[in-house]
């Protein structure tokens, strides 16, 4: 991130299932966790899910709330309550604005979803991470105006398997 975070930022963090977004992210956490306070919106996973595998990497900050969430409502209340210096949304496919009627993942969801966070970022100096599921054909799954909204990309590919 070219020498940390930039307060008011939004960063797409992109690669295909299991290739460790979620773990990498968790892990940054407990890093992060010293000396602010972190969000984690999870569209995906149950709150246990998460503490238990924070338990196993060893995440112990206190530092660090788990919300379990897709509405945008909620999560913006959740924001304005918790007032974090960090948000961390897994994954940005999976949020939706009830508003409008169309389901989650959808390219008129996405990019709505993706300019409330960008709103959020930079009206409340807040760093977003947002994270991205990958294509089959190895695309960020969604508009291509996805990539072109936020501040920074970050992709992660395999390189080799054993």
């Amino acid at each position: 991130l070219g020498g940390g975070l930039v307060h008011g930022s939004v960063v797409l963090l992109s690669g295909e299932p299991g290739i460790g977004k979620s773990t990498l992210l968790l892990q940054i956490c407990e890093f992060l966790g010293k000396t602010s306070k972190i969000l984690y919106v999870s569209g995906e996973e149950s709150p246990n899910q998460i503490k238990l595998r924070g338990e196993r990497l060893g995440i112990t900050t206190d530092n660090l709330k788990v919300y379990s969430e897709t509405n945008m409502n909620y999560i913006k209340n959740a924001i304005a309550g918790e007032n974090p210096d960090i948000i961390i949304v897994d994954s940005v496919q999976t949020m939706l604005n009830p508003e409008i009627g169309s389901s989650p993942g959808n390219v008129s969801q996405i990019k709505d979803v993706t300019s409330s966070f960008m709103r959020i970022a930079k009206d409340n100096n807040i760093t977003v991470f947002l994270v991205g599921h990958v294509t089959k054909d190895g695309a960020i799954a969604g508009p291509k105006i996805l990539e072109h909204m936020v501040d920074t990309v970050i992709y992660f590919i395999l390189l080799f398997s054993l």
